[in-house]
C-alpha cells in the first residue's frame, strides 16, 4: 500500500521526468519569438557586411540607406507630384492602394471562377475529361509570357494588370479545389443521397464543406501568387503602384528603393494571408480537431 507522501513523491518525479522536459521544450519552440531568430541573424549579417565594406552599395545597399528610403516613402512630401511621373516621397498610400486594388480585383475574379469550376471538375469526370487537358496545358505558362497579349487585349493601364493577376491566382485555386473534391470519400455523397439530398445539391452541400480545408490551401497559394504577379502587371506603363515604383527605381539605380518595394510587397502578402486564415478559420475549425 502506497502512502500519500509516497504517491506525491512519485507524481513529482513523473512531472520532472523526461516526458515533462520534452513537453517544456516543445512549448518553448512554439513561442512566437522563435520566428525572430532567422530575421535577426540575417539583419546582423547585413549590418556587418555593410559596415566592413565587403560589398559595394551598388550591389547591396546599407541598412541605413534603406531605413532612410523607407522614412521618405512614408512621410508626406513637401511638393506636389507631376502628372505621369512615378512619385516616391510620401507616396506609400498612393502606390499601396493602387497595387492592392489591382490584386483584390484580379484575385476576386480568380476566386469567383476558380472555386466553382474546381468543384465541378472534381465532382464530374466528364467535365474533367473535357476541360482538364486544356487547363493543364495553360497552367505552366508564366505570367510574363501573357504580357504581350494582355497589352494587346486591354491596352496600357490597370485592366491588363488585373488580367495577369487573375491568371496567376486562378490555377492554384482551381487545382486545389478540384483535387480536394476528388479526395472526398464516396460514402459522403452516397449517404447524402440516401438522406434525400438532390444530386444537383451535392456540390454545395457535400463536396464544398468536406473539401473546404484543401480549397483554403489553394486560396492561400493564390493570394501569394497574386502579389507576385502584380509586379509583372505593373510593368505595363502605369505611374502608380509598388511595381511601377520599383521599376522606376531600378532604372535609376536606386536599389535601396527597390528593397523598400520588396519589403512592402512581402508585408502586404503576409498580411493578406493572415487575414484570409482568420476569416476561414471558423469554417474549418472541425478539421483542426
Amino acid at each position: 500500500m502506497v502512502t500519500g507522501e509516497a504517491s506525491t513523491a512519485i507524481d513529482v518525479q513523473h512531472s520532472t521526468g523526461p516526458a515533462a522536459s520534452t513537453m517544456h521544450a516543445a512549448a518553448s519552440w512554439g513561442s512566437p519569438w522563435i520566428a525572430l531568430i532567422v530575421p535577426v541573424v540575417l539583419l546582423t549579417l547585413w549590418v556587418v557586411v555593410s559596415a566592413r565594406g565587403l560589398l559595394p552599395p551598388g550591389v547591396l545597399p546599407s541598412p541605413w540607406s534603406v531605413l532612410r528610403a523607407g522614412y521618405e516613402f512614408i512621410m508626406p512630401a513637401d511638393v506636389q507630384p507631376l502628372p505621369g511621373v512615378v512619385t516616391y516621397r510620401g507616396a506609400v498610400l498612393v502606390h499601396g492602394i493602387a497595387t492592392a486594388t489591382r490584386v483584390g480585383a484580379g484575385y476576386g475574379l480568380a476566386v469567383l471562377l476558380g472555386v466553382p469550376l474546381g468543384i465541378v471538375l472534381g465532382a464530374s469526370q466528364r467535365i474533367a475529361a473535357l476541360l482538364d487537358p486544356l487547363l493543364q496545358a495553360l497552367r505552366p505558362i508564366p505570367s510574363l509570357a501573357w504580357l504581350p497579349l494582355a497589352l494587346a487585349w486591354f491596352g496600357l493601364g490597370a485592366s491588363s494588370t488585373i488580367f495577369l493577376v487573375f491568371l496567376g491566382a486562378i490555377f492554384p485555386i482551381l487545382v486545389a479545389a478540384s483535387d480536394a473534391v476528388r479526395r472526398v470519400p464516396r460514402s459522403y455523397s452516397e449517404t447524402a443521397l440516401m438522406l434525400g439530398i438532390a444530386p444537383r445539391a451535392l456540390a454545395w452541400r457535400v463536396y464544398l464543406p468536406a473539401a473546404l480545408p484543401g480549397i483554403i490551401t489553394g486560396l492561400r497559394l493564390g493570394i501569394s501568387l497574386a502579389w507576385m504577379v502584380v509586379m509583372v502587371g505593373e510593368l505595363t506603363g502605369v505611374d502608380r503602384g509598388i511595381g511601377a515604383m520599383m521599376t522606376a527605381a531600378r532604372e535609376s539605380g536606386r536599389l535601396h528603393v527597390v528593397i523598400i518595394g520588396m519589403v512592402t510587397l512581402g508585408g502586404c502578402g503576409a498580411l493578406s494571408d493572415w487575414m484570409l486564415r482568420q476569416v476561414c478559420r471558423p469554417a474549418t475549425r472541425w478539421a483542426e480537431r
